[in-house]
């Protein structure tokens, strides 16, 4: 099994989490597929969308399902809405192009 990595930093990854994802394309058609967010402890520690989840999964104590439950809950209904950053996806599919994503 590949070991889950944070595309923005390359570091370990704590959760990614798929889910579907609908858009239009440059003819107007609906597309349906599926999006990935990645948690990174690096790369989200600001998000104050994450950090309920974040706390959860650093912690040495093991987090209750239904509070892992909640936080996670939570976070996909915040990221679910978010848009790309332009410079990010361009920095991405550079990587995807060269073979290092």
């Amino acid at each position: 099994m590949t070991p889950l990595v944070c595309a923005r930093c390359a570091a370990p990854a704590l959760l990614a989490a798929r889910y579907p994802h609908r858009w239009h394309n440059s003819s107007g058609e609906q597309v349906e597929g599926l999006r990935e967010s990645v948690l990174c402890e690096s790369c989200d520690t600001n998000d104050p969308a994450a950090a309920p989840l974040l706390a959860l999964l650093t912690s040495d104590d093991p987090p209750p399902l239904t509070g892992l439950a909640n936080a996670v809950d939570a976070w996909l209904t915040t990221i679910r809405h978010r848009t790309p950053d332009p410079t990010t996806l361009e920095t991405e599919e550079a990587r995807w192009q060269s073979g290092d994503l």
